[in-house]
């Protein structure tokens, strides 16, 4: 019984398939990839009394994509870690964000896609000297991302960002301490489950 029921199954997706082909929908489908990405998150603040060396976290998360042609739109969700050093004293805030960035993917040649587009960053945690100090920093951050991806071998993926923040993170009333601004560098190495 169960063997004519998948049997029947198998025979009406077949020939589904067959008549899309032979309707030319499939054509229109558009090849859709997901994945997951791990890598390093190395990022500086630029203001009063901040060290001025990109200090490095880890990033890790998901990524969706939708492609035609040699154009697309990317959607992913990392989380990751990165810190904001004084200069002045010894004193360094601790974050852990959010990033969801869209990007839009443009391949010029096989194997290769460019990206660029706007990223939303959410302050999920920040400590300082071991004591939440999420209030001293503004939750919201937006930002310019661009980049690169390289298609490895067996599902692979190599890839690169630049981004920079462009609200300011200084939420601490502090007089002097100015506007801090993010300027990030990230390289990642994924694996696609699709595509």
């Amino acid at each position: 019984m169960k063997l004519k029921f998948i049997a029947a199954v198998c025979a009406t997706v077949l020939s589904a398939a067959s008549a899309n082909a032979q309707l030319g929908v499939t054509k229109k489908i558009v090849p859709v990839s997901f994945g997951v990405k791990l890598g390093v998150n190395m990022q500086k603040t630029n203001g009063n009394f901040i060290g001025t060396a990109y200090e490095s976290g880890i990033l890790g998360g998901a990524f969706v994509s939708v492609n035609k042609k040699k154009k697309g739109i990317r959607v992913e969700a990392l989380v990751k870690s990165a810190k904001i050093e004084f200069s002045t004293v010894a004193v360094a805030y601790k974050t852990v964000c959010l990033d969801v960035p869209v990007m839009f993917e443009y391949a010029p040649i096989k194997r290769l896609k460019l990206h660029a587009g706007p990223q939303l960053t959410t302050v999920l945690s920040a400590s300082k000297n071991g004591s939440d100090a999420k209030s001293d920093l503004s939750t919201i951050d937006i930002a310019a991302a661009a980049g690169f991806e390289v298609n490895l071998p067996f599902k692979l993926t190599l890839g690169g960002r630049y981004i920079k923040g462009l609200l300011d993170m200084n939420n601490t009333n502090v007089a002097g301490t100015g506007k801090w601004r993010s300027s990030t560098l990230q390289f990642s190495v994924g694996y696609r489950f699709l595509n």
